[in-house]
């Protein structure tokens, strides 16, 4: 009788289940969303910004693991990101992914969770592709300009005039047409161009070694057709317009356009060129940024060069015959007291020569070397401003006509060159001067204002932020103003126009606000945190960052706080 309880004792050690994963307990209806946990999952599975995730809670589980992968197998080299030490059923995923299209998903996401020290069984996954949401369409612009609709995601803008065969970079969703006027404005009559949006990425590849482009598709081609007769007159009719077509405030940069070509003295009529200045103060003294010179009634910065201007008067006379001018050097170019001045497009290059001008003049010789400091301030380096403090706070613009110098060469350099080739003629140097003095200008009323804002973060609708976690066993989107949560409360928001990445700050106080608790993220959503021993009332907000700023001014503007609970263990009532 011992010999066969001992048998069955065996057979029993046998048959039982080791350490097997459990069936039947995985977690169920794992799905994506942007801002809400119970938001319908979107009928495409397509998104432009990596989605948040959830799934129902296992009861007993005590932590989950997330894989996310290339393939529905998820077979080791397909895997793309892990995550084994999840404590609530939401997830954030800290990667930024490629455009990728399958069929029918190209990335897939699985989960499951630990019992009892073991692992459940995975979830079935969840397929989703990513894309661009939409493409640049075109918008009404002043003469001179492009426009188009800004892209959720887009960090950036390539411009292509396909009539001419150019592609530049902006920051912005505005450009001007200057290859087309400057020197020959005839030719911007007809300009032909598509624009296609970029979105920084930190890597250049993911873990399988599949490259991330940064480019989404290109536009259709759109036409612009333009008066190219610019009517003499005072300069005036001065306006600003980016993603929205006003004087601000402006969550982009803007572009500056006018009517008129002449500025207040005799001086200063008849010029084809002009240039823009922008200041801090009301009284033009304090610059903040150098236009390029440019041949239409519009400028608009580019993340690139400005034109590279001819130099001499020979190459002046072709260039006016229709040559398009490539990107570069400027040349000798002067405000008018002579003080050498740099686009802001050019501050950062060194074949810049008008820093280091000379001219035929020993007035031009002593202005330059008695005002570095006035130099210095005419060489900012930024194409992009930072918030203004709008509606207080704002920058003001003007701009100038700008004249082409012919500088005869001087009588020794002239019989060298007769004495070398007497057929070849002698070109004159070219140099470009301000015919006045953005001061000048600004003090007789030719001065106008617009503000920034950087794009503030959408952090929820409706008095109820996007905020989902756990009520006691339920995962719950927000159903109120101040959302009560167990513990680690995922949150979400809109993305910000220029933001490629986001910071998010937590405080016990509305009033003063301290810091006690901080994250970044390089997606539109984040979990807190806040374990279940952070109990009590906290509050949270969020901003973009956005690189392309000026260093100290590259953190944009704070959403609203919002106010949440964290409850810990302690009971808690869920309504519905």
């Amino acid at each position: 009788m011992r010999r066969f309880a001992a048998v069955v004792f065996l057979l029993a050690l046998v048959t039982a289940p080791a350490a097997a994963p459990r069936t039947g307990v995985s977690p169920t209806d794992l799905r994506a969303f942007l801002l809400r946990a119970d938001e319908p999952v979107k009928a495409d599975h397509t998104y432009a910004q990596m989605p948040a995730f959830t799934w129902n809670p296992v009861p007993g589980a005590t932590i989950y693991q997330l894989q996310l992968a290339d393939n529905g197998s998820f077979t080791d080299t397909s895997i793309l990101y892990t995550n084994d030490k999840l404590q609530t059923p939401v997830a954030s995923i800290q990667v930024q992914m490629p455009w990728m299209t399958g069929h029918p998903y190209a990335l897939w996401v699985h989960v499951r969770a630990v019992v009892k020290g073991q692992p459940t069984l995975w979830s079935t996954p969840f397929g989703f592709n990513t894309s661009w949401q939409n493409v640049p369409a075109q918008e009404p612009a002043p003469t001179g300009l492009i426009r188009w609709t800004p892209v959720d995601g887009a960090t950036s803008y390539q411009v292509w005039f396909t009539n001419i065969d150019r592609v530049f970079s902006t920051l912005t969703n505005v450009a001007d047409e200057r290859e087309f006027w400057t020197l020959h404005p005839k030719l911007g009559a007809t300009v032909k161009w598509r624009v296609r949006a970029v979105r920084h990425t930190s890597a250049s590849s993911l873990p399988t070694g599949v490259a991330i482009s940064q480019y989404g598709p290109w536009s259709n081609v759109f036409t612009t057709l333009s008066d190219t007769t610019i009517k003499s007159g005072p300069l005036r009719g001065g306006t600003t317009i980016s993603d929205v077509a006003s004087n601000g405030p402006h969550a982009l940069m803007p572009a500056f356009a006018w009517s008129g070509t002449d500025g207040l003295n005799p001086a200063a009529v008849g010029d084809q060129l002009w240039r823009v200045y922008v200041f801090s103060d009301q009284s033009c003294i304090n610059l903040v940024m150098v236009g390029s010179i440019t041949g239409e009634p519009a400028w608009a910065p580019r993340a690139g060069q400005a034109l590279a201007l001819p130099s001499d008067s020979l190459t002046l006379a072709q260039d006016e015959a229709g040559t398009i001018l490539k990107p570069g050097s400027e040349g000798t170019t002067v405000m008018a007291d002579l003080t050498p001045v740099t686009a802001s497009e050019n501050a950062g290059d060194s074949t810049s020569s008008a820093t280091a001008s000379t001219t035929s003049t020993t007035s031009s010789t002593s202005s330059s070397s008695s005002s570095s400091t006035s130099s210095s301030a005419a060489t900012v380096g930024s194409i992009e401003l930072p918030d203004t403090g709008w509606p207080t706070g704002r920058y003001w613009w003007t701009v100038v006509p700008v004249k082409i110098v012919d500088i005869p060469p001087t009588s020794s350099s002239s019989s060298s060159s007769s004495s070398s080739s007497s057929s070849t003629p002698t070109a004159d140097s070219i140099e470009y001067h301000d015919a006045e003095l953005p001061q000048d200008a600004c003090a007789a009323g030719r001065v106008w204002s617009f503000g920034l804002r950087s794009a503030p973060v959408t952090a929820g609708a409706l008095s109820q932020p996007y905020a989902s976690g756990l009520v006691s066993s339920r995962l719950v989107a927000s159903a109120g103003r101040s959302p009560n949560f167990v513990e680690l409360p995922l949150v979400t928001w809109e993305p910000a126009i220029g933001a490629e990445s986001y910071e998010i700050q937590l405080s016990r106080h509305l009033y003063p606000w301290v810091a006690a608790k901080s994250v970044t993220s390089v997606v539109t959503s984040a979990v807190l945190p806040l374990a279940k021993t952070d109990h009590g009332t906290w509050y949270y907000r969020v901003r973009g960052v956005n690189p392309n700023l000026p260093t100290g001014a590259q953190k944009m503007t704070w959403s609203s706080p919002v106010e949440i609970s964290i409850t810990g263990n302690l009971f808690s009532v869920v309504h519905g």
